[in-house]
Order: structure tokens, then C-alpha cells, then sequence
């Protein structure tokens, strides 16, 4: 063998030994969203000092996610808390491969609006003459849809396939529910005020449903709870006007990976991965947050409901739910 080949087989195998832990994708969503955007991005700046460099990967959101890492055990997904619940009923032995790496960075509230509905007491009684307009299918928020319908069957399994009309983005999901009575409009979107979606909803004078019951706050998925009561700001204070806040639940944008187990234990993928998953876990939170920007302050206070406000809401939500099943 000639010495330059020789040289050139030494060189790409130095390459391959010094490559970085970096081979990890992060699955995040779609381009103009904060998974992709503001999240992702912060991650990747809290990793670069242990030497992980991971890409954040564009999709179309969370099932999306889920399935490109089954073909891609080395990356690590941002998922919607009730919709990765809700694809792990339905898919257990598939979810048996999946860790939850953390969910406390940061969550999504679950928003109903509606022209003339202002309680979730009263949407209960009226579930069967309503209507309910939704994002496109593959949505976080259509999953969130037939995530209630697993929780609260007693409520939204009464909804006939006739009063859902999917649409092609959130937005047009609330002009719908505004200009229609009787009609709601489900979007799932962390809490800031100066979206598109807040603001249509408080210049067209809609309401906001409070979205709260006993058991969507009880549920679980692999010890965590996928819901939390929380109030928090859908417009900003002005000189004459306070800010317009909302209670309803929430859910985590949540962080998974497959496990380690499932990556050959050859070379250094597994502990790489393994470092990885150990790392994420344990950074303090305001290391992986975005630390400037319109958006970081979404991400700097808690705004979890009083318990007076969450027992007064949950009891008017089990009462609706008592007089529909007499």
C-alpha cells in the first residue's frame, strides 16, 4: 500500500475519532415555532460545554417527532405533553422504548374559545349541540382533542364526528369559533401576549374557556403528570388597561429520547447517549432556557392557579359532569 493512502485511511480515521458527541438530531416542529426557534436552540447552547453540538431538525410536530426518532435512536425529541400521552396509550409497547428526559422547562396552555361561551360547566351540558373547530389532524391540538376524549369520556365521547371540523391552522380554527355561536375553537399555544392567536381572539371581544377537571389534572404518563392548573397573561398591561389573564390546564413541552438500552453497545454512541440523557436531566433549567429575546420572559415565572381557583373551577366542571350522567 502506498504511504499516501496510508496517510489518507490514518487522517479519515483521526476525523471519525475526533468527530464530536454531536451526531444527536433534536426533532423540534415546524420553523416558525418555538420548539424550533427559541427552545431548541437554547438547548443546544446549554450542551455545547460538555461537547454535545446536536442539530435542531425542522418536522411537522409531535407525532412526526415520535416516529422519526423510532428510526433514530441516537436523537432526542420536544413533544407536546398530552399528545405524546396520548400516542403512548395507544401505542404502549412502542412507548416502552421511550424515556422522559425532563418536562419542567416550559408548557403550553390548552385554550377553548368561543364567541358567546364563557364556562367549560356550561360546554359540558351543551357538549351535544355544540360545535368544535380544530387544527389540521396531524396538529398537537387535534391530538389534544382525542387526548380529552380518553380522559373525559363521559363528556367529549358525546361529540359526534358531525360537530368537528378540522381546518388548516389554529387561526382559522378561532375566526370560525368567532363567528359562529355556539361554536369553540381548541388551540394549544404558550402563553404570549403578543400572538396573533391572543390578540384576534381579545380584539374580537371572544372568550376564553377555562378548560378544568379532576381528572385531566390526575393523568399520568410514565409517573409525570401530563396537565397543570396555571394563570397566566394572553395580553399585556397597558397604561389604561390591565392585563387579561386565563386559567385553564397546561401541558409540558416535554423532552424524550429512546433509551440507551436500545443503541448497540458498540463504539461510543450508547455512552454518548447515555451522557446525554444524564446531562439534560440534570443542567439547571435556566441553562437550557433562552436567556434574552421577546420570548425568554415566557419562560421566567411560574404561574401555577391557586388551589381556591382550581377547586372552585373543578367543582362546577364535576357538577356539569353529574347532570349528564343522570
Amino acid at each position: 500500500m502506498r504511504i499516501s493512502a496510508i496517510i489518507g485511511i490514518a487522517a479519515a480515521a483521526l476525523a471519525l475519532a475526533l468527530t464530536p458527541a454531536s451526531a444527536q438530531t433534536i426533532y423540534t416542529g415546524g420553523k416558525t415555532g418555538a420548539y424550533f426557534g427559541v427552545l431548541c436552540p437554547a438547548l443546544v447552547d446549554g450542551l455545547r460545554t460538555e461537547g454535545f453540538t446536536p442539530k435542531c431538525q425542522e418536522t411537522a410536530g409531535t407525532l412526526d417527532n415520535i416516529n422519526k426518532l423510532i428510526a433514530d435512536p441516537n436523537g432526542i425529541a420536544f413533544v407536546q405533553g398530552d399528545a405524546y400521552a396520548n400516542w403512548a396509550q395507544a401505542n404502549p409497547d412502542q412507548a416502552k422504548k421511550f424515556v422522559i428526559i425532563r418536562n419542567d422547562l416550559a408548557s403550553e396552555g390548552v385554550y377553548f374559545v368561543s364567541k358567546n361561551q364563557t364556562q367549560f360547566a356550561d360546554v359540558v351540558r351543551l357538549i351535544t349541540r355544540v360545535k368544535i373547530v380544530l387544527p389540521p389532524q396531524t396538529s398537537g391540538a387535534a391530538q389534544t382533542f382525542e387526548n380529552l376524549k380518553k380522559v373525559l369520556p363521559q363528556v367529549f365521547t358525546k361529540v359526534d364526528a358531525s360537530q368537528v371540523t378540522y381546518t388548516n391552522s389554529a387561526a382559522k380554527a378561532v375566526d370560525l369559533a368567532l363567528a359562529n355561536d355556539n361554536t369553540l375553537a381548541l388551540f394549544v399555544q404558550l402563553p404570549d401576549p403578543t400572538n396573533e392567536l391572543f390578540k384576534t381572539v381579545i380584539a374580537n371581544k371572544g372568550h376564553f374557556i377555562p378548560l378544568v377537571a379532576r381528572a385531566l389534572l390526575n393523568q399520568k404518563v410514565a409517573g409525570e403528570n401530563v396537565y397543570t392548573l396555571e394563570t397566566r397573561p394572553v395580553s399585556a398591561a397597558g397604561i389604561l388597561k390591565s392585563a387579561v389573564e386565563v386559567t385553564t390546564v397546561a401541558t409540558p413541552i416535554t423532552i424524550i429520547a429512546q433509551s440507551s438500552d436500545n443503541i448497540p453497545d458498540q463504539g461510543n454512541a450508547r455512552v454518548n447517549h447515555d451522557d446525554l440523557i444524564k446531562i439534560i436531566k440534570s443542567t439547571p433549567k435556566d441553562k437550557l432556557l433562552p436567556k434574552s429575546g421577546p420570548t425568554a420572559s415566557l419562560f421566567s415565572r411560574a404561574f401555577t392557579a391557586t388551589k381556591e381557583t382550581a377547586a372552585s373551577l373543578a367543582d362546577k366542571t364535576e357538577a356539569a359532569i353529574k347532570d349528564i350522567t343522570k
